[in-house]
């Protein structure tokens, strides 16, 4: 019976196993923090320029709204940049 009892001030810590660089969420947040932004930075162009492309279509325009789309997709995509990252 005398086992594995023992009075809390006669306990000895459990050794933590060490985490490895990978688990980590730390280690890789910068670089998760890149490529979000790289990907909106990308993602807003092209999403907007599709639309306008879209929009170039069903009103028989040449490239007017694909351009306005591209811009104003570049510049939303900078502001939720800014939104999402640059306030840290």
């Amino acid at each position: 019976m005398s086992g594995d009892f023992q009075p809390e001030s006669k306990r000895q810590p459990s050794p933590e196993t060490p985490k490895s660089k990978t688990d980590s969420p730390q280690n890789n947040d910068g670089e998760g923090q890149v490529w979000g932004a790289i990907s909106t930075l990308v993602a807003g162009p092209a999403v907007w320029g599709f639309g306008g492309w879209f929009v170039d279509g069903w009103l028989n325009t040449t490239r007017t709204y694909t351009a306005i789309g591209v811009v104003v997709g570049f510049i939303t995509s900078l502001y939720i940049v800014y939104v999402r990252y640059g306030k840290n």
